[in-house]
Parts: C-alpha cells; sequence; structure tokens
C-alpha cells in the first residue's frame, strides 16, 4: 500500500506543479476578470458533474468489483446522457430569469458548459472504473495527461496565436479533456475483454441511493467553498480568490494521494480493524505533511506572488493565509471521508458536509459584507472545520477511539509498511 499511495502521490506532485503553471499562465495573461469568468465556467460545468455523479461517481468504486460491469456502464452513460440534458435546461431557465452578472456569462456558455459537460463526465466515469478495478498506473497518468495537454494547448493560444480571451481556456479545454476520453475509453475496452468472469448482480437503487448520498456530500463540501463566488461583487475579485484559493487547496494532494488508495483498499478488502487503523493513521500524517506545507508559505514573500500572477493579486498570500486553517480541517477528515466511502455509507459524509454547507450559507452573506474577500475565507474555514469535526466525530465514536489516540503514532509506519 505504502508504494501506490508513493506513486499517486509522485504523480499527483506533478499534476499539481502542472496545475499551478495553468494557473500562473491563466492569471497573469488572461488577468483577473477573465480569470473570473473562467471559475464561474468550472463551477457550472462542477456542478452539473457532482449531480451526474450520483451513479458515475467514486461511490461507484464500492460496485464495481460486486455487481455486472455492462451493465454498470451502459446505466451510466444513459444517465449521463438525460442529467446532462436536464441541467441544460435548468442552466438556460436560470440565465433567462436572471439579471445577475454570472447568469448573462451562462447564457453566453451555455452550449460549451454542456458539451464539455458531457466529455468530462464520461471520461471521470472511466476513471472511476479504472480506478475501482485498481488499474493505478492508467489511472495515474490520466490524471497526468490531461492537465499537460491543456497547458500546451492554452500556451500555444495565448503565445502563440495571441488570444488572451476566455476562448482560449476552453478550447485548452476540450482539446485536453477530448483526447483524455480517447485514451480513458481504450482503457475500458481493455477492462472488457479481460472481465471473464461477469457477475449478473445487479441493484440499480442501491447504487443511486448511496450515488445520491455520496453526491450530495460531494455538492455540499464544493459550494462550502465556492457559493461565494456567487456572492463576490465583481468576476475580477472572483478570479483573485479563486486563483487564491486553488493555489492553497494543492496543499490537499498529500491527502488526497492517500485517499483514492485507501478507497480502493477498502472497497475490495474484509479486514475491519486493519481498515481503521489505516485510516487513522494517513489522516494524521496528511495533516502534519499539510501542516508542514503551509509552514513553508509563511516564509514567501506576498510580492513573490504578485510578481508570479500580476498586480491584480496583490491579496493573494492574505487570502491563502486566511484559508489555510480550514485546509489543514479538511487534510485531516479527507482520509475518514473515504474510509466511510469504502464502505458505502456516504450518509454520514453527507451529514458531515451539509453542516459545512450550511454554516457556509448562513455566515458568508455576513461576513462578506463586512470583511469584503476575506469574508469569504472566514466563512470558508468555518464552514471546513465543522463539516471536519463531524465526520472526526462520528469516526472515533463508530470505532470507540479515545481524543488521546489522535497523539499516537508508535509503530503505526512500521505496520503501514506491512500492509499491501
Amino acid at each position: 500500500m505504502l508504494k501506490k499511495i508513493i506513486a499517486t502521490l509522485f504523480t499527483k506532485g506533478f499534476v499539481a506543479l502542472i496545475n499551478l503553471v495553468i494557473l500562473l499562465v491563466s492569471s497573469r495573461q488572461l488577468g483577473g476578470d477573465v480569470r473570473g469568468q473562467v471559475s464561474l465556467l468550472i463551477l457550472n460545468i462542477a456542478i452539473i458533474q457532482a449531480i451526474n455523479e450520483i451513479y458515475t461517481g467514486y461511490a461507484l468504486v464500492y460496485f464495481v468489483p460486486k455487481f455486472s460491469l455492462k451493465k454498470l456502464y451502459k446505466n451510466g452513460v444513459l444517465f449521463s446522457v438525460l442529467c446532462t440534458i436536464a441541467s441544460t435546461v435548468v442552466f438556460f431557465s436560470i440565465s433567462f430569469f436572471s439579471n445577475k452578472q454570472w447568469a448573462h456569462e451562462i447564457k453566453e456558455q451555455l452550449v460549451h458548459i454542456t458539451i464539455l459537460s458531457f466529455i468530462i463526465i464520461i471520461h471521470s466515469f472511466h476513471g472511476v472504473i479504472i480506478l475501482a478495478k485498481e488499474k493505478i498506473k492508467l489511472y495515474n497518468f490520466l490524471n497526468f495527461f490531461q492537465p499537460t495537454v491543456l497547458l500546451v494547448v492554452l500556451s500555444l493560444n495565448i503565445f502563440i496565436l495571441k488570444n488572451n480571451t476566455i476562448s482560449s481556456y476552453i478550447t485548452a479545454l476540450y482539446v485536453s479533456f477530448a483526447s483524455s476520453l480517447i485514451i480513458s475509453s481504450y482503457g475500458m475496452i481493455i477492462i472488457f475483454k479481460n472481465n471473464i468472469m461477469e457477475t449478473r448482480l445487479f441493484n440499480g437503487s442501491l447504487i443511486f441511493r448511496n450515488g445520491f448520498n455520496n453526491q450530495l456530500a460531494n455538492l455540499s463540501h464544493m459550494l462550502s467553498n465556492r457559493y461565494n463566488f456567487y456572492l463576490i461583487s465583481s468576476n475580477a475579485l472572483v478570479g483573485v480568490f479563486s486563483t487564491s484559493a486553488t493555489l492553497i487547496e494543492s496543499v490537499l494532494i498529500i491527502s488526497s494521494s492517500a485517499a483514492a488508495i485507501i478507497l480502493t483498499h477498502i472497497a475490495n478488502r474484509k479486514d475491519e480493524a486493519e481498515h481503521v487503523r489505516i485510516t487513522y493513521l494517513l489522516s494524521k500524517i496528511c495533516f502534519i505533511l499539510s501542516a508542514f506545507a503551509i509552514l513553508v508559505l509563511l516564509f514567501i514573500p506576498a510580492e513573490f506572488f504578485t510578481f508570479l500572477l500580476g498586480k491584480d493579486y496583490s491579496l493573494t498570500k492574505q487570502i491563502m493565509l486566511a484559508l489555510a486553517p480550514g485546509i489543514l480541517f479538511i487534510s485531516f477528515s479527507t482520509i475518514i471521508s473515504h474510509y466511510f466511502s469504502g464502505l458505502g455509507k456516504q450518509r454520514l459524509i453527507a451529514i458531515a458536509n451539509l453542516s459545512g454547507l450550511f454554516t457556509t450559507i448562513v455566515s458568508s452573506y455576513f461576513l462578506i459584507n463586512k470583511y469584503q474577500i476575506l469574508g469569504a475565507c472566514y466563512a470558508t474555514c468555518l464552514s471546513y472545520f465543522v463539516a471536519s469535526f463531524v465526520l472526526v466525530i462520528i469516526f472515533m465514536k463508530e470505532n470507540k477511539l479515545k481524543f488521546i489516540s489522535l497523539f499516537r503514532m508508535k509503530d503505526d509506519l512500521v505496520f503501514l509498511k506491512s500492509v499491501k
């Protein structure tokens, strides 16, 4: 297991570096206003994707080894088509009846939102099945390939074709995800060919029930931060906030690397005591490593971020530091969240993340009005703390763990090395 975690962390580290370069190029060359438009476009696509992943999301990892893969896949594609069409109708209705600036931009980008959503959804669906089948090398390659292509195409558009508008980013999204979809489709063909022992078992209602709880949790978590995009007063400030949030969230590659592995480990094995011990240990390790990464941030001058991103981003370090406590909370609870997901207990994750989203909705309007962009940070941190606290308390109560156990790590690494 340790080797898989290290390999995934190494891959995600490269991916984070590529995403950082994408962020730097798009922020510096396109400016805060266009970066804000990009952030809203990606958020709208992410909302459609989150709804669709009621069926096609990571909750499906639990069922792939148990149910008919052909039925899972056929129903997943059909659901994706219907969900994309329905979501497009909803977004069109919102843009038609609202006078907000973001609603106007939805109307202008609706075709791109629809097509890109479908491509990204199917590619992500393939990735879930590839991960569930423990094809970790292919899964890691796809995670690396897509942002690399996006960076190359975006750079060509900006530096060679001199296109400094949002269309340069949209084109890069099309090319990168379409090419990744081709590769993931080939991977699916190989998986189907090797799927000789095909079971006839299938329970669609169970998949939807678990998927609903899982995506309710994911959407709640996403909106705990991104909900503020709709409250911040201008595209330029949305661009600054989203860029700063993305930078500090790169710390979460540490916990997400371990989380993806533990999800498949729990779904494919039955030793409950081992699951609990690994989960608790990895949560503590990820928290410590994330704290160290944030500590490094303290020594980076604020002027450095302005130099990298451009004059619109003078508040970047201040925003990142304001978001840092929330990121630490999430770095610990991410592993626990995937532990429950691997056991098919998405309802518990949903309860925790809904608590966080409720905290955001209640606090954001007041905090943003009083502290502007920093108020969005405070609301996000408060939300992350509440969600993490609820999830950790549930985990400790279910497994009868004491508070003092948070500080015990003796022999844990030796145990982790022994787990295959």
